[in-house]
Order: C-alpha cells, then sequence, then structure tokens
C-alpha cells in the first residue's frame, strides 16, 4: 500500500534557512524531518507574509499559502494528510473534504491571550473549538498539555473512544548533541537567558534584579541575555530592551539565527529560566529549555514548570522556588565553578533520551502507519447554535405575532381617534342646539 502524502501547514520559518525564529518554527522543522526520514512524502506550505523577501530554497516556497485561500492551497497540493504546526493556521478553512487533519498545539494559546490581554478572547475560543472539531488527530508535547487539551476536545464534539487520536509528541532536537569544549577552571561562570519576549514572561523586571546580583560584587561571572521580538509580529513595547540594554552587568544582544545560537550556547555554562507563576507557564514546555539542555547547559528553573521534575531526577540542572534560594545557588557556584560540569553532562543526556527525534515522534508514525478519519460527532459549537438558532425562531415568531398585535392596536387607536371625533362633534352640535333653543325664548 503506498504511504500517505503528506501536507505540513506552518506559519513559522524553519531555522535551517538561516534566520531568526520562534519555537513554533523548531518544532515545525522538527516534524518535517522526522517525517522525511521515515520515507514520507511531505511538501511544506508555508504563510506568504512570513516567506517574503526572503531567500528560501525552492521546495520551500512551492506551496504559499495566503489565509483566506488556505482551502485552495490545500486542494493544488492534494495531498492525504495536512499536518498544522498550529490550530490558528487551520482556522481559516472553510471547506469540507475527506482528507486527514492533523493539528499541533504545542503550548496553551488560549491562556496566552488570556495573560496577553487579547482582545477578543471569546472568539479565539470559538475559532479554537471550531477548528478541533474538524480534527482527526491531536498532538501535543507533555501529559499536561494532554489534560488540558481534553476539555477543548470534549466541547468540539470528541468521544471518550477518540482518546488515542490525541498524541503526545514531546518538543525534541536531533537525538546526536553538539560537542561542548571542556571547560577552563579559572574563567568566571558564564550565565545566559534568552528567546523569545512575550509579555506573559515578564522577564524584564526579574532580569534586571538579576544583573543587580552580578553587578554587586566583582567575580560573579557574567549574564549573556539574547532576546527580542517574535519574528514576525509587531513589537509589543521596547521598553523592556531598554532597560536590558543599558545595565551595567548584562551583556544584551538581539534575537539570531539558531546555528549562531547554538554556538553561543556551547560556551555558556549555565542557563536560567525564572518563569512567572501562572496558568500559562505551569502548562509551557519551553522549547528554549530544551535547547539549552541539548547544548549541554544545566538549567534553574521554578518548580511549577512541568520539565522541572525530569531537571530534578537527572540532576540536569537545579529547582528552586525563592528569589533567595537563587541568590544562595548562584553564591555557591560562584565559589565552585566545578559544580557545573556533572549537571552538564546530564542535561545533554536527558536531551538525548527523552526530547529528542525519531523516537519522540513514535506516536506520529504509528498513527501514519494506519491512517483513518475520525467519527466527528456535533461539537458543543454546533449545539450552542442550534440552541440559538431555535431560540432566533421563536423570537421571529413572537416578533410576528407582536407587529400582529401593533397592527390590531393600531387599527384600535384609529377608531378610538374616530369615536373620540364624532363625539366632540356630536358634543359642539348639541351645545349649539342649546344656546339657539335659549335665544328663541329669551331673546
Amino acid at each position: 500500500m503506498a504511504l500517505p502524502r503528506i501536507l505540513l501547514v506552518t506559519s513559522e520559518l524553519f531555522p535551517e534557512f538561516g534566520v531568526p525564529t520562534a519555537g513554533g518554527g523548531v518544532r515545525a522543522q522538527q516534524l518535517y524531518h522526522s517525517i522525511q526520514e521515515k520515507g514520507y512524502s511531505v511538501e511544506l506550505a508555508l504563510w506568504r507574509p512570513a516567506a517574503e523577501y526572503k531567500s528560501l530554497p525552492d521546495w520551500a516556497t512551492r506551496y504559499l499559502y495566503s489565509q483566506p485561500y488556505l482551502d485552495g492551497t490545500i486542494e493544488q497540493a492534494d495531498p492525504d494528510i495536512v499536518l498544522s504546526e498550529s490550530w490558528e493556521c487551520l482556522s481559516h478553512l472553510k471547506h469540507d473534504d475527506n482528507r486527514i487533519y492533523i493539528v499541533d498545539c504545542p503550548g496553551p494559546l488560549v491562556l496566552e491571550n488570556l495573560v496577553g490581554r487579547e482582545p477578543n478572547l471569546r472568539g479565539y475560543i470559538h475559532h479554537k473549538i471550531r477548528t478541533l472539531a474538524r480534527m482527526d488527530a491531536v498532538l501535543c508535547p507533555s501529559s499536561r498539555m494532554k489534560s488540558y487539551l481534553t476539555g477543548y476536545l470534549t466541547l468540539a464534539g470528541w468521544q471518550p473512544n477518540d482518546s488515542k487520536r490525541l498524541i503526545e509528541v514531546p518538543i525534541s532536537l536531533p537525538e546526536e548533541t553538539p560537542v561542548r569544549s571542556p571547560r577552563k577552571p579559572d574563567n568566571p561562570l558564564q550565565f545566559f537567558m534568552g528567546g523569545v519576549n512575550w509579555s506573559w514572561h515578564r522577564t524584564s523586571e526579574w532580569l534586571t534584579k538579576l544583573g543587580d546580583w552580578f553587578g554587586s560584587e566583582e567575580g560573579r561571572g557574567t549574564l549573556s541575555v539574547r532576546m527580542g521580538h517574535h519574528p514576525l509580529l509587531p513589537p509589543e513595547s521596547e521598553a523592556p530592551f531598554e532597560n536590558l540594554k543599558r545595565h551595567p552587568s548584562i551583556r544584551f544582544s538581539e534575537l539570531t539565527d539558531f546555528d549562531t545560537l547554538t554556538q553561543e550556547l556551547l560556551g555558556m555554562d549555565v542557563a536560567i529560566d525564572w518563569s512567572p507563576v501562572h496558568f500559562e507557564r505551569n502548562l509551557a514546555t519551553p522549547f528554549r529549555i530544551i535547547n539549552y539542555l541539548w547544548c549541554g547547559l544545566p538549567v534553574i528553573v521554578r518548580p511549577h514548570l512541568e520539565v522541572s521534575g525530569l531537571i530534578h531526577e537527572y540532576g540536569a540542572g537545579w529547582v528552586v522556588e525563592s528569589w533567595e534560594e537563587l541568590e544562595d545557588l548562584l553564591t555557591s557556584l560562584h565559589a565552585n565553578p566545578s559544580l557545573v560540569e556533572k549537571p552538564s553532562m546530564q542535561a545533554q543526556r536527558l536531551a538525548r533520551e527523552k526530547f529528542s527525534w525519531p523516537s519522540a515522534h513514535s506516536g506520529l508514525m504509528e498513527f501514519f502507519e494506519n491512517p483513518s478519519l475520525r467519527d466527528k460527532k456535533p461539537s458543543y459549537l454546533m449545539h450552542a447554535a442550534q440552541t440559538f438558532r431555535d431560540y432566533q425562531l421563536e423570537l421571529e415568531q413572537r416578533n410576528v405575532g407582536y407587529k400582529a398585535m401593533e397592527e390590531e392596536l393600531g387599527q384600535i387607536r384609529q377608531r378610538l381617534s374616530e369615536f373620540e371625533a364624532d363625539a366632540n362633534a356630536y358634543r359642539n352640535l348639541k351645545q349649539r342646539f342649546h344656546y339657539r333653543l335659549w335665544k328663541k325664548i329669551f331673546g
């Protein structure tokens, strides 16, 4: 039997294109090459605005799509399976067909928009449920995200026996980790934090505070920060960057391409990700942390991140809760830099064993071996829409009755007005008759 032909839809650029990108682009590239290595024919459908004015290989620009015409691009490519890097991409579909649709949900986008103050959150949730209702399989990176998505899938009409179609596919990088050079024992430790700056990460405040700690005493090492806006989105604010750029103890750089970033990380000793505590961060598996581990950087994280359990289990970094604990740990590492050597090796071991492809993509490959359409049931939105339609019909019927009553009431008012006019005329006539009679008698 011929292998299914696959179209990968993404709005993000691949790291191999040599341009700054976000985690979605890395995720899409992982999926593309993992599928390709298994012998499947896979084509790329790239969002046209992302590709414009960039030098990209021909295979990457064969199917450029615009959101209003995504259906046409899919029809042109004519795949058996459509796999999307995000549900947002497929929310622009207008027509049904008999293809198999798979969507990747690497992060809780609704919660991102909630903490990011999306002005039309209810509409956003509506589009997510509507899109998931059409899907035949859904990918997610972790057990927490799996639980999170179950509620949305239930609203989208998924049934309990559809659970096998919710496939866990961890964030991953190639199995072969990059080679680190031995650390020179006399060099001060170099700490790193980087990635796309999102408003809900709230990085500026704690990075400034961390920079103050590094600057409060000589010889405490260096703090490098490589951060910027999402390459395809308008900047939210320049203020946080300006504060960090001016800080005397922070070496600030803008986002760069993946290969340059990898080489930079191989020269660092420790990464820090002091994520704020809220629902979105509790569910997220930040790609930046997986990248740190892959490059051999032990990571300092807080316990609410799901990956913190594995970091603690493997000894691939440190899990600390309070800022005081963080300062104590930094002081200890500063006094004894050799403490980072074993965690560095364990970081790459963790990346190889838990966050590497193709092994991390086994669940998806099993689905490709026997792909099938899901037996779709009406979603909550369809039920709600039918309920609203019933209410609308009832209101329309009542409205017809109200209009008939208004017409009848108008006729009654008209008749009352006529009766009143007749009564007034009669009163006038009666008064004139009495006056003439009085004049005749007494005149």
